[in-house]
């Protein structure tokens, strides 16, 4: 599937009503998020690019989601903070919660994604 369609599926089936990013900042995390799993791993359709045209097996899917989605909540913590200005509420998460849940996804992902014949 392309992550076009990965994050189509995200943005219409699993957060329709509850996401507050627009679709091209969720396309952007899942970008930056494949990124990443590209500097340890090899992508199985071998593009020049990465960008939301990108072909990812389920299984490459399946280790690139759980970053995607903590960027996801890194970006939503980062616009609900900005908003706090504007006498908005804040709820979930922090910045900076979000960013320790990072730190550690992105260093467990290294081992998760490395492969030896």
């Amino acid at each position: 599937m392309t992550l076009t369609e990965l994050v189509g599926r995200y943005v219409t089936e699993e957060k329709p009503d509850t996401l507050l990013l627009d679709s091209d900042t969720v396309m952007a995390q899942a970008v930056t998020a494949t990124l990443f799993y590209a500097g340890y791993a090899a992508i199985t359709s071998e593009p020049t690019t990465i960008d939301s045209s990108t072909e990812l097996s389920y299984s490459e899917w399946a280790l690139i989601r759980p970053l995607f989605l903590l960027y996801v909540d890194r970006e939503t913590a980062v616009q609900l903070e900005a908003s706090r200005m504007m006498g908005v509420d804040v709820f979930g998460r922090s910045t900076s919660e979000v960013m320790q849940e990072i730190m550690q996804a992105e260093n467990e992902l290294a081992h998760k994604a490395f492969y030896r014949d």
